[in-house]
């Protein structure tokens, strides 16, 4: 089933995999990045969230190095299938520049 919300279709995505820590505030998971653009990123997990669902998000850049993140889920896929792709588009509230500066890293 995918449902979705308004997203940026504009913004290139990188295929980028980065360990991250998500939370709803209620419990925290583990995945990982499948992409990531100027304005979101794509989780690859079986715990997607349900659309308008807000999220802090660690995104672990190298060993020691993390970017904290704030989101909200703007669709999310759930195939019941575990080798295809499920999980959750999330378009960032909160862009530190530290993250942006991730983002103008990948451009070269």
């Amino acid at each position: 089933m995918i449902t979705v919300m308004k997203r940026d279709k504009n913004a290139k995505r990188y295929t980028k995999r980065f360990p991250i820590t998500f939370s709803d505030g209620q419990q925290e998971y583990f995945a990982v990045t499948s992409n990531i653009s100027s304005t979101g990123i794509f989780i690859r997990t079986r715990k997607a969230l349900p659309p308008g669902t807000h999220l802090h998000i660690r995104l672990e850049i190298d060993k020691g190095r993390h970017i904290t993140l704030d989101g909200v889920v703007a669709w999310a896929l759930k195939t019941g299938i575990a080798d295809f792709k499920n999980g959750m588009g999330v378009r960032l509230k909160t862009i530190p520049e530290e993250y942006k500066a991730l983002i103008r890293s990948l451009e070269h």
